[in-house]
């Protein structure tokens, strides 16, 4: 419907099935670098004493609740592991001429910049906190 709204109309039922499958596997690749962001957190947040009390996915993404880590410093840690996970896993995916690295790169660069719920904002909140 998309495709026909936007003057797509030429193209045949197997080029649209194509494209549809494309679309597919971008959505699984950025499915598997938001859980790997995730898994990022957690292992963080359990190097640094965190309890994880929840996982889970909302309308913003995925999430994970778990208790403080007592310092600044280390909630922060925590809060930019994910980031940090997602920009490694970039780094090794672009080395090994994996496919899709880009995504990886999205999602932690996108979890850096000043946006409201982001891992970089949420650093912010701890260091002005101070809990």
């Amino acid at each position: 419907m998309i495709l026909l709204l936007s003057g797509a109309r030429h193209l045949t039922a197997h080029q649209i099935d194509k494209i549809f499958v494309a679309f597919a596997v971008l959505c699984l690749w950025a499915v598997l670098h938001m859980v790997i962001h995730e898994i990022g957190h957690i292992l963080a947040a359990w190097m640094v004493g965190s309890e994880i009390k929840q996982v889970g996915m909302n309308l913003l993404g995925p999430f994970v609740r778990r208790t403080s880590a007592k310092t600044p410093g280390r909630n922060v840690f925590v809060a930019l592991a994910g980031p940090g996970v997602n920009i490694l896993t970039w780094v090794v995916f672009t080395i090994c001429g994996l496919p899709h690295a880009w995504i990886a790169l999205y999602i932690g660069v996108l979890n850096l910049l000043p946006l409201p719920h982001s891992d970089f904002m949420k650093s912010v909140e701890y260091l002005q906190n101070k809990q």
